[in-house]
């Protein structure tokens, strides 16, 4: 029988979501997986690095469907990679790497019936970290078609080649 010293092991991980917010995070796993269409899923884990939440984490996927690449493209400039032109991705290129994730709450029901809550990451929850993350309050960016956005709002940059 295993000798095991119980004083030594953290309790169970609060498993109630977020607050809904903008995190700093950082990739710290992806888990290989396959979609029920065949398409290769990675299951990202991001771990909270700042504030009271630290240690906690949010999860999302990426899919690499034609569908779901804009998508793919928005996290992987999101997490500083060069999106511009053609990369050969792998998880390694991006597990360490740090953005701003927003964390929503959803309610689901579980396997069993139950009504529950859990976080999810909207289609264009991320930013990059090296930003203040905008909040709801801040003034709208310029449209693509040349429009206006209010004083103290954020500028597009060259180098950000996602309108969003």
């Amino acid at each position: 029988m295993p000798k095991v010293d119980f004083s030594k092991v953290d309790d169970v991980q609060d498993f109630t979501p977020l607050p809904e917010a903008k995190y700093l995070c950082r990739l710290s796993e992806i888990e290989e997986a396959t979609t029920q269409y065949g398409d290769e899923l990675w299951k990202l884990r991001f771990e909270v690095v700042e504030g009271e939440h630290a240690g906690r984490y949010i999860f999302d996927n990426m899919v690499f469907s034609q569908a779901a690449m804009k998508r793919v493209k928005l996290i992987c400039s999101r997490l500083g990679l060069d999106v511009t032109g053609e990369l050969d991705l792998s998880p390694e290129t991006l597990i360490g790497r740090t953005a701003w994730v927003e964390a929503q709450i959803e309610d689901y029901e579980d396997s069993q019936g139950k009504k529950k809550k859990r976080n999810v990451v909207p289609f264009a929850g991320y930013e990059h970290a090296d930003k203040a993350p905008a909040t709801a309050a801040a003034p709208a960016r310029a449209d693509a078609a040349g429009g206006e956005g209010g004083e103290g709002g954020e500028e597009e940059t060259p180098d950000d080649p996602l309108p969003f």
